[in-house]
C-alpha cells in the first residue's frame, strides 16, 4: 500500500520548500531529525517525531508540519495510520482558512487520499477546490496531480479548471459567471480586515430613492426592518469576494455579496452572512462556524426595505 501511495503523493514534492526554509534550518535537532526521516524514508521515525515536534510550533508553520506528519503516516504501511492521517487531514482542512496557501496543499493531499481509496468523483470534486483556491507558485504541481486524477475519472468540471491553470483571467471569468450576489443589501460599514479587503470607515445605509413626483404627499415612506449580519470582508476585486463566498458555501455557510459605490468611485463587494434575530445569535454563530477556520467577522445592523 506505502508503494503504490507513495508513487501519487505528489504533494509532497511540493512541500519540499517548506523542509528547506530556514525555519526548518534553525530549529531544534528534533525537527531537523523529523525530516531527515522522512527524507531517508523511515516513515514510522518520521511520524513518531512530527507527533512531538508539529504541536510546539508556531501558528505560521504547525499546519505546514502537521502536513508533513500525515504525509509520513500514509506511507508506513500500517492501516491505522492510514486512516489516522486520513482523520488529520480532514480536521486540518476545517480548521484552515481557505484563503491561506497551505489549503490548495491539503486538498491536494485529499484528492489523492481519495484517489487512492478509488473515491474518484470525490477526488475530482477536492481537486477542482485546490486549484479554485490556489496562488500562480502552486500550478507546476497542480498540474501533475490533474494528469493523476484524469486519469482515473471522466470530470468535465475538472477538465475545465486544470485546463484554466495558469489563466487567471480565465478563472476569473468563470467565479463572475458562477457568483451569488443579493439584490437586497445595499449597505456599507467598516469591513473586517481580511485579505485583499479595502478599508472604509463606517458609512450609514443608503436610504431607497423616492420616484419623482410633484405629489409627494402621496407617496408612502419605505418601510424597513433591521437585522444582524456578520459582514467576513470588503473587496476592491470581485472575483475575491466570489472566491470566499465560494469556500464557505463548501462548508454549508450561506454568505451574499453586494455592493457599495463610495464617494471616490471606488466601489467594493461585500461579503456577509445571516440574518440573525439578535447581536447575540450572529457573534455566537461566528464564534462557532467563523472563527475555526480563521474567518474574521463583525456583527452588523443592518436595515432592509420590506
Amino acid at each position: 500500500m506505502a508503494k503504490y501511495f507513495i508513487q501519487n503523493l505528489v504533494i509532497s514534492s511540493a512541500l519540499c520548500a517548506f523542509a528547506t526554509t530556514a525555519s526548518f534550518a534553525q530549529a531544534t535537532p528534533t525537527l531537523a531529525s523529523a525530516q531527515k526521516a522522512y527524507v531517508n524514508g523511515n516513515w514510522k521515525e518520521a511520524a513518531s517525531a512530527y507527533e512531538v515536534v508539529c504541536p510546539t510550533q508556531p501558528d505560521s508553520t504547525r499546519t505546514e508540519c502537521f502536513l508533513w506528519n500525515i504525509l509520513a503516516l500514509s506511507q508506513t504501511g500500517v492501516a491505522a495510520d492510514f486512516s489516522k492521517a486520513g482523520k488529520r487531514l480532514d480536521s486540518l482542512i476545517d480548521k484552515t482558512n481557505p484563503q491561506k496557501n497551505i489549503y490548495t496543499d491539503l486538498m491536494m493531499t485529499k484528492a489523492q487520499f481519495q484517489l487512492y481509496l478509488g473515491r474518484y468523483n470525490k477526488a475530482a470534486e477536492s481537486l477542482i477546490h485546490a486549484i479554485e483556491t490556489s496562488q500562480p507558485h502552486q500550478v507546476t504541481v497542480l498540474q501533475k496531480v490533474c494528469s493523476t486524477v484524469q486519469s482515473r475519472t471522466r470530470n468535465e468540471d475538472l477538465n475545465e479548471a486544470c485546463k484554466n491553470l495558469g489563466n487567471p483571467s480565465a478563472r476569473k471569468a468563470k467565479a463572475e459567471k458562477t457568483a451569488t450576489v443579493s439584490p437586497t443589501q445595499n449597505a456599507a460599514a467598516k469591513p473586517s480586515p481580511t485579505q485583499n479587503a479595502t478599508q472604509t470607515a463606517s458609512a450609514q445605509p443608503v436610504p431607497p430613492m423616492q420616484p419623482s413626483s410633484t405629489k409627494a404627499s402621496s407617496i408612502k415612506p419605505t418601510e424597513e426592518k433591521s437585522t444582524w449580519q456578520l459582514q467576513l470582508g470588503a473587496f476592491s476585486v470581485k472575483s475575491n469576494a466570489d472566491l470566499l463566498v465560494d469556500n464557505l458555501k463548501r462548508r454549508n455557510i450561506s454568505c451574499t455579496i453586494s455592493q457599495n459605490t463610495l464617494e471616490s468611485g471606488k466601489v467594493l463587494y461585500i461579503v456577509r452572512t445571516g440574518p440573525f434575530d439578535t447581536k447575540e445569535s450572529a457573534v455566537d454563530y461566528g464564534a462557532k462556524k467563523l472563527t475555526p477556520i480563521h474567518v474574521e467577522f463583525r456583527p452588523l445592523l443592518v436595515k432592509q426595505a420590506l
